[in-house]
């Protein structure tokens, strides 16, 4: 590899060229995973960006989805997408100790 002023340098890789994706190139690949067309594993290798970034355009196409989908949706302050509180409550009760759920007999 060679420095700006032309001297070979020993012992480091070169770098590889940084690619940058659009809307539409992040939104093939979170529908690939979402959609089991590509491992994560096989979609890092293929984008050449660490699985961390892909995570990201993931959690944030499901808040672009839920705001969308429904205007009064807002994110909590922490950045996880919130429940209703109806259901927050179902899945309390539910995981309470001797409190488990039992399917309905009509089921």
């Amino acid at each position: 590899m060679k420095t700006e002023q032309g001297q070979e340098v020993e012992g480091r890789k070169p770098r590889k060229p940084v690619r940058t994706y659009g809307a539409k190139e992040k939104a093939k690949a979170v529908l690939a995973l979402w959609s089991g067309r590509r491992s994560p594993s096989a979609l890092t290798k293929e984008l050449g960006v660490p699985w961390s970034a892909i995570n990201q355009w993931e959690k944030r196409a499901l808040s672009g989805m839920l705001t969308a989908l429904d205007p009064t949706w807002k994110q909590e302050a922490e950045g996880q997408p919130s429940l209703p509180r109806r259901v927050e409550k179902l899945i309390e009760k539910a995981l309470k100790p001797g409190m488990a759920m039992e399917p309905s007999a009509g089921s």
